[in-house]
């Protein structure tokens, strides 16, 4: 209840600053009516069922901006019919909220917020509104029909007190609820802090800290994770040699302490690497490191890491074409499947084409790979996922389009049954105004 009332305070604090300064609001509604067939409904390795899936999805975007704040809302029900399985009929929901400030010369308050409920075990994917989420991807492996529900909010506030210098403190927290018992709830609270600061026009230093708490439920029925305090801290030396070419030298660290469980971890990795800005569309991130996860009760785990990522965005007049591949570790909980360590690599590939004014295309793929480090003498598990995926969009109206499109996606784990593959063709009708309905005080 407490955060939902900072929720609405916060946000009203963005709308009235915005009237009360002059402000410029739009509002955007659309409804879509889509078909989605699969031949593998349950996501399982043998015995497939296929399905088909009727939504009905009418939606809206509204946003004010004005001198000194602005907000944005984006509100998207539909309701799910399916053929076969119409005991799985359901809504899903999904909210996103943009809001900031200027509270005082060169600081900025920032809030975000993000809400999906839905029943479709893959469809978080689909909704990420920014380029830094509020939460991960979920990249484990979620198969039940079962509704969730997943709320995220953060807020941050940044203050600029050089040209390249500033320093923001912030505070984040995510909710997952699951009405499948095999699928465990979770909290988690992160406060976080940061700093970058340039000494010279040469040499700068980005400084970043945060603690999580995570929160889980318990059963009797199932195993449990265990709750956590997870404390980390990143260091990173940069050093520019041109205006497009610099180099770091940085050292991250990690402490996990949990509740219950004797086999806490610590994480030493160092790391050297460049930035590169070839051209407006073209940057180059390497960084080479070495982990090393020291555990209290078993054995340690080490090893080379490849963390950054290396863009290529070729454009072209009518499309683009994007490559990009990272690799890395991160700590994977609060998802439909609470793994631990995970050492993960991954490519990812997208190209859209323009064919006539109307007509364009697009295609996607990727592949990630995720190495599951236990908290216990179990095997270690990976996880090797590929997606391909295309698209074709008419726009036969200016208020309206149609959007057919296909996806493959395969899973393939140490886990036999978490194995499956699935094909799936999706066709949308979407009708929207020509423009946003637009006013101006």
């Amino acid at each position: 209840m407490k955060s939902r009332i900072f929720f609405i305070a916060a946000c009203t604090l963005f709308l009235t600053t915005s009237i009360a300064f002059g402000y410029e609001a739009t509002f955007e509604p659309s409804i879509s009516i889509g078909e989605e067939y699969t031949d593998n409904y349950f996501l399982t390795d043998k015995n497939k069922k296929h399905e088909y899936t009727t939504t009905l999805s009418p939606a809206f975007t509204a946003k004010i901006l004005g001198k000194i704040s602005g907000a944005e809302i984006s509100y998207r029900p539909s309701y799910a019919i399916h053929d076969e399985y119409d005991e799985d009929d359901s809504w899903r929901h999904y909210a996103y909220f943009n809001g900031w400030a200027e509270i005082a010369k060169n600081t900025r308050l920032d809030l975000r917020d993000s809400f999906l409920y839905t029943e479709d075990p893959t469809t978080e994917e689909e909704y990420t509104v920014d380029e830094e989420p509020i939460t991960k991807e979920d990249t484990t492996i979620r198969k039940g029909r079962q509704t969730y529900y997943r709320n995220s909010a953060e807020v941050k506030l940044t203050h600029q007190f050089g040209e390249d210098d500033s320093a923001y403190l912030g505070y984040a927290h995510s909710f997952l609820k699951n009405d499948d018992p095999t699928y465990e709830d979770s909290d988690e609270y992160n406060p976080f802090i940061g700093l970058t600061y340039w000494f010279g026009p040469q040499w700068g230093l980005e400084i970043r800290g945060d603690y999580t708490r995570g929160d889980f439920d318990t059963s009797d029925d199932f195993d449990t994770s265990d709750d956590f305090d997870n404390w980390s801290g990143d260091l990173k030396l940069i050093h520019n040699f041109t205006k497009q070419f610099a180099g770091f030298m940085g050292f991250i660290y990690t402490n996990m302490d949990y509740e219950d469980r004797v086999d806490d971890y610590q994480v030493y990795a160092p790391t050297i690497g460049i930035n590169y800005s070839i051209d407006e569309d073209t940057n180059l991130s390497l960084g080479v490191g070495y982990f090393s996860q020291n555990r209290d009760e078993f054995d340690d785990e080490d090893g080379v890491i490849f963390n950054g990522d290396l863009g290529r965005t070729w454009r072209f007049r009518r499309g683009s074409i994007n490559l990009t591949g990272s690799s890395g570790y991160e700590e994977s909980y609060f998802g439909a499947e609470n793994l631990g360590f995970d050492i993960f690599y991954q490519v990812l590939f997208r190209a859209s084409y323009g064919f006539t004014k109307r007509i364009s295309g697009d295609l996607a793929s990727s592949y990630r790979r995720d190495k599951y480090v236990n908290q216990d003498p179990d095997p270690e598990r990976e996880d090797d996922t590929t997606k391909v995926g295309a698209g074709l969009k008419w726009e036969p109206l200016r208020w309206m389009y149609i959007r057919l499109s296909y996806e493959y996606r395969t899973v393939d784990s140490d886990i036999d049954s978490n194995d499956y593959d699935e094909n799936s063709v999706f066709c949308t009708i979407t009708l929207h105004p020509s423009f946003p309905f637009r006013t101006v005080q």
